[in-house]
C-alpha cells in the first residue's frame, strides 16, 4: 500500500521546551527588581516584563544566559514522552518529523544539546527564522507563534496546515487546527 510521506515540523520553544519559565527563573534570579506576570499575555513577552528594557531583556536569553534559557530549560510536561510516541508512529506510517526552530546561530548548538539530552531524534533539525519557517520543505507545521502563523498563511496561502499549539498569548489566531498535546497531531495528519 502506497502512502504518502509527510513531513511534519515541530517548533521547539513554547511547544517542547519550557523557554518562559526558564526565563522567569533567571531574571528572578539576576534582576529582582523586574517583574513578569504570571502569565504572558503577548507574544512579545517583553512588552509584559517591567523593570528591564528590550535590549536588557534580549541580552538575557541571547547572550549573557542563554544556556540557563535554552539548554538547561525543562520539556513541557508530555512532551517527551509524547514525541518519542510521535517518532515510532512517524516511522511505522512512512512520515519524517522535523524540529523546526529560530535560534540566533551563536545558541544553536544549546537546543541541539537540549534536543540529545531528552533522546528526541527528529528526521532533521532546520534552524530557520521565524518568518521564513514557511519555504521550509515541511508538509504541517506545529507552532505556537502568532507570527509564524501569519507568514505562513500569507505566503503559502494555506491555514490549514499550520496547526497552533495552544498558548495564552496565541489565542487570537483563527486556525482550523489547535491542539494542546503532542499527540493530537497523528488524528489531524490521518485526516489529512
Amino acid at each position: 500500500i502506497w502512502r504518502e510521506i509527510m513531513r511534519i515540523g515541530i517548533d521547539v520553544d513554547g511547544v517542547l521546551r519550557d523557554f518562559i519559565t526558564a526565563f522567569k527563573s533567571v531574571v528572578g534570579q539576576e534582576y529582582p527588581n523586574a517583574q513578569i506576570p504570571e502569565s504572558i499575555s503577548t507574544w512579545k513577552f517583553e512588552d509584559d516584563i517591567t523593570g528591564l528594557s528590550r535590549e536588557e531583556i534580549k541580552e538575557i536569553y541571547k547572550e549573557k544566559f542563554c544556556k540557563q534559557c535554552f539548554q538547561d530549560a525543562l520539556p513541557f510536561s508530555e512532551a517527551v514522552p509524547a514525541f518519542w510516541t510521535l517518532e515510532k508512529w512517524a516511522e511505522r506510517e512512512g512520515h519524517e518529523l522535523v524540529i523546526v526552530t529560530s535560534q540566533v546561530p551563536e545558541n544553536r548548538h544549546y537546543t541541539l544539546s537540549w534536543l540529545g539530552k531528552y533522546n528526541l531524534n527528529p528526521k532533521q533539525v532546520i534552524f530557520a527564522k521565524g518568518k521564513y519557517k514557511w519555504i521550509e520543505d515541511i508538509d504541517y507545521l506545529i507552532d505556537d507563534s502568532p507570527v509564524n502563523h501569519k507568514y505562513w498563511v500569507e505566503n503559502r496561502e494555506d491555514k490549514d496546515n499550520f496547526i497552533v499549539f495552544d498558548r495564552s498569548y496565541n489565542q487570537d489566531i483563527e486556525s482550523k487546527h489547535r491542539i494542546n498535546h503532542l499527540l493530537q497531531i497523528k488524528e489531524i495528519v490521518e485526516r489529512g
